[in-house]
């Protein structure tokens, strides 16, 4: 039988290890660390912030950061990983390293919707 409980507590790890690997600061942490966040709410991207630095990010973080926010809003997502340079999830998948690419496929997976 499908546990959604168990979907959400598999996508929370795998977003909590992506905002750790992105950088804190590109989150509204709303818990006192990332490591105590129960919810995915708490760990909300900063729209703003990401916004301002995303061409200050190499090629790759900038794809990753965008990946990640692609499940937080699609559309928005779609225009940053353009921004980056990867416009399709084929592109991306072919330049990311194996801990960036696991924790989106570990998302993918996972991913109950925002």
């Amino acid at each position: 039988m499908y546990d959604y409980r168990e979907r959400e507590r598999r996508f929370l790890d795998a977003w909590k290890r992506g905002v750790l690997l992105a950088g804190q600061d590109c989150f509204r942490v709303k818990s006192p660390t990332v490591e105590a966040a129960t919810h995915k709410r708490q760990l909300e991207p900063d729209w703003d912030y990401i916004e301002e630095t995303i061409t200050a990010r190499s090629r790759g973080e900038a794809a990753f950061l965008a990946a990640m926010c692609s499940f937080y809003n699609a559309e928005w997502g779609q225009s940053l990983l353009v921004r980056a340079g990867y416009p399709n999830l084929c592109d991306l998948a072919s330049k990311l390293d194996e801990p960036h690419a696991g924790i989106v496929a570990e998302l993918f997976l996972n991913y109950p919707g925002w």
